[in-house]
Order: C-alpha cells, then sequence, then structure tokens
C-alpha cells in the first residue's frame, strides 16, 4: 500500500508513534530527496492514499497535518479525506495544495470538524478558493461546534468580498478565536463590512492577532473596520500591508481606536502603502496618548514621507518645547519604520529616541528630559512647593545609577539651587520649625 519503505514506517508512526517524531505529517509530491525527514511522506503513483488516510484516522498520537500534494484521482482525495474524517488527535490541519479536495472532500472535512474537539488551527493556502468552495468552507466551518479553535487562516487563496461573505458569517460562531490571517486575497471594502458583522457578533472578543495585508481594501474599507474592531480589547497586531488603496484618510480613521483607553494594539503594520506627510502626521496625532502601540512598520522609502512627517514623529516621541509636554511624550513606542533592525531609512534623532524608549536601565522620559534641557526650569514645579524636592533628587540618584553622569553636569545642585531661590521664605519657615523643635 506504500511505494517505500519510509512510507511504510510513517504508517508504523502514525500507530505507534516514536520519541523522535514530532507528531507532525507532511505530504509532498513525489520529488526525490535524499534527505527526506522522518515525518515526510513523499506520495507516489503507487501510494494508496485511502489507506493513508484510515490510519491517519485511527492514529490516536498525529497533532499536525500538513497536505502540501494531493493527486489529481479524486478516487485517491475523497478516499483520504474519508480517513481523515475520523481522527480525533489532530491539533493542527493545513490544506495547502493547488488540488482541489472536491464536494466530498469538504464534507468529510464538515464531519471532522464536527467530530474532532482537539483542533485549534485550521490552515487554507494557496487553494485558488472560488465562490463554490468559499461556499464549502463555509458549510464546514459550520460543523465545528467546540470552542477549541484559536486560529484560522485563509491565506493567498484569491477569496472575493462575495466569498468571504459566508465564510464570515460562519466565523461568527467562533468568538474563541485568537488569530485570524486573511492576507493576499481579495476581500475588499464589502469584505471589511462582512468581517465588522462578524467582529460585533462576537459578544466578547479573544481575537489577538489579524492579518488583511493584500486585500484590495481602501479608506472606507479601513474605516469600517476600525468601528467594527472597538470591541476587540485584546487585539494586539494588525498586519495592512500592501493595500495600496489605503491613504491619509485612512490613518486618520485610525485615531479613534489607537486613542480608546481598551486599546491594546502593540504592532501595526503598514508595509507598502503610500500615506505620505499627511498620513505620518494623523499617526502621531492618533499616538499622543496610546500606551500600547510598540511598532508602527513601514518602509520609509516607499511611505511618501518627508521630513515634515518625520518631524510629527519626533514631536510625538518628544516634545522639547517644555519640560512638562516632553515629559507627556510617547514614551512606550520601540520602532518607527522597518521592523528588520534596518534603521537606515529612519531619520537619527528619530532612532536615538526610540532607541531610548527600548532601554531599560533608566525611565525614557527621564532621559529625554536631561538630554532634551540643558537647563531645568523648576518653575512650573513651584506648585507643589518642597513635595516635589525629594522627586527631583531621586531622579539624579536614578540617573547616576543608570551610568549617565555625562547627563548629570552641575544640574543636581542647579536645581536644588532653583528650588530653594524660588521659595526662600519657605525653606526658612521649615528651617525655623526645625530650629524650634529641637529648642523643645
Amino acid at each position: 500500500i506504500t511505494s517505500s519503505a519510509h512510507n511504510a514506517n510513517i504508517i508504523l508512526l502514525l500507530l505507534n508513534g516514536h520519541p523522535a517524531w514530532s507528531k507532525t505529517l507532511f505530504l509532498f509530491g513525489n520529488e526525490f530527496r535524499t534527505d527526506r525527514q522522518i515525518e515526510e511522506f513523499a506520495v507516489k503513483e503507487i501510494d494508496d492514499l485511502g489507506w493513508l488516510g484510515y490510519f491517519i484516522g485511527r492514529s490516536e498520537v498525529l497533532e499536525a497535518l500538513e497536505v502540501h500534494y494531493l493527486p489529481e484521482e479524486r478516487e485517491q482525495v475523497d478516499a483520504f479525506m474519508r480517513g481523515i474524517a475520523c481522527n480525533q488527535s489532530i491539533k493542527k490541519l493545513t490544506i495547502r495544495t493547488r488540488t482541489d479536495i472536491g464536494d466530498q472532500g469538504y464534507e468529510r472535512l464538515g464531519y471532522f470538524l464536527q467530530n474532532n474537539n482537539a483542533l485549534t488551527h485550521l490552515t487554507f493556502a494557496n487553494c485558488h478558493v472560488g465562490r463554490d468552495r468559499a461556499h464549502d468552507i463555509a458549510m464546514a466551518l459550520e460543523q465545528c461546534r467546540h470552542d477549541c479553535l484559536r486560529r484560522f487562516d485563509l491565506d493567498n487563496s484569491n477569496v472575493s468580498a462575495e466569498g468571504f461573505l459566508e465564510i464570515a458569517t460562519a466565523l461568527s460562531s467562533q468568538p474563541q478565536l485568537e488569530d485570524l490571517y486573511l492576507g493576499l486575497n481579495n476581500i475588499g471594502r464589502d469584505g471589511c463590512v462582512a468581517l465588522v458583522n462578524t467582529l460585533c457578533a462576537w459578544q466578547s472578543s479573544n481575537l489577538k492577532c489579524l492579518d488583511l495585508s493584500d486585500n484590495n481594501i481602501d479608506d472606507l474599507g479601513l474605516q469600517a473596520l476600525v468601528e467594527g474592531i472597538s470591541n476587540c480589547c485584546n487585539l494586539e497586531k494588525i498586519n495592512l500591508s500592501d493595500n495600496d488603496q489605503i491613504t491619509a484618510a485612512g490613518m486618520r480613521s485610525m485615531s479613534p481606536l489607537l486613542q480608546s483607553e481598551s486599546c491594546s494594539l502593540e504592532v501595526l503594520s503598514l508595509y507598502r502603502i503610500n500615506f505620505g506627510d499627511d498620513g505620518a502626521i494623523a499617526l502621531a496625532d492618533g499616538l499622543r496618548g496610546n500606551e500600547s502601540l510598540r511598532s508602527v512598520a513601514f518602509a520609509p522609502t516607499l511611505a511618501g514621507i518627508t521630513d515634515v512627517g518625520w518631524s510629527a514623529f519626533s514631536k510625538l516621541l518628544c516634545d522639547t518645547s517644555s519640560i512638562n509636554n516632553t515629559y507627556l511624550s510617547n514614551h512606550t513606542l520601540e520602532w518607527v519604520g522597518s521592523l528588520f533592525y534596518d534603521d537606515s531609512d529612519t531619520p537619527p534623532i528619530i532612532s536615538q529616541y526610540l532607541a531610548w524608549n527600548r532601554e531599560e536601565r533608566i525611565d525614557a522620559a527621564l532621559r529625554k528630559i536631561l538630554e532634551s534641557h540643558p537647563d531645568l526650569d523648576m518653575k512650573p514645579f513651584f506648585q507643589w512647593k518642597l513635595k516635589f524636592l525629594p522627586v527631583i533628587i531621586n531622579w539624579f540618584g536614578r540617573v547616576q545609577e543608570a551610568g549617565l553622569k555625562q547627563s548629570l553636569g552641575g544640574r543636581k545642585l542647579s536645581s536644588v539651587y532653583s528650588f530653594v531661590r524660588g521659595m526662600p521664605m519657605l525653606v526658612i519657615s521649615q528651617d525655623r520649625e526645625k530650629t524650634r523643635r529641637r529648642s523643645r
């Protein structure tokens, strides 16, 4: 029933397991490879996929199945899917093949989703999903009545807005999903609206990652999306890269999300979107007060940003107009521009501010204040009288502990002197009070 001893050994692994086996099975084509891994089943013409599916169905140790190849013979594919439908141990299922699994295949997939309560990851990739197959995927998803599914991928499958509408409707019964990857499709504005309806149906969303890259989304689609993810309080990552119809208007529409008190977003990816200086200004304005976002990822050379846009990010990260404004600047952002540790296209001053935000030895706000204000003006702090003096002294102590003595100069003594000079009578009265207490 198998074409080689290697494939026969995989059948034994499915039944008995092995300490060296990762409990993962890959199906590839019949390419000859001398370095084939223990978990790689190379499908050849004489391999009986019906028997392989049967043993997959009986296996109690298999945890991940990745189908990268299926033959054109419909009987082989149907028999294979019929066996898979009986499996209850698979946690991750990936179908990444150009060969259509067929009507019966999707029907069997529905049985699998209905009976398997261990599945956490379901992936369709490179499948060229048309309207009919989108309907079949939706019907299969509706059979999944368990709350174990955590990640759903539909990558590079040319799903249209029409097709995605049915899939999104089926996903409305999966509020426990944490990761939703829909990149390289064509859901467009209408698809965003369909997704919003799904998210709104999730009364309590667990969604952490949303990938909508390269989906023909425009400003209105993004605006609808932002309005719909307001209840996604756990959302940490959004990827909007390669949606080249998004402009500065789309960036402005994101402000309510970024300024929301419940915003938990940490990574925003905007690669290959030409939002220009106006978009950069809109992003910077939207991030004022935001304390969650750590990375705004984009390609500076393709975003259309000039010194005007960079100055908005500079002011966001370190507003030097006053000590108070410097203190209220953004000290959370760690990356602006490329995330691949290449800041060659980022202005040096921006890179410096971001480096200070990443520094763990010393508070970024304090570092920026000391570096940006050589002459510390203590007058704004006089309203707290001498109560603020210990705070200032503590600041300088932390700077010294962090090894930043070059930033101190004589400013510690100067700052204390400014307080004493600004409130001489208060200092004298407190000194007299201490003297009077000693005399008692």
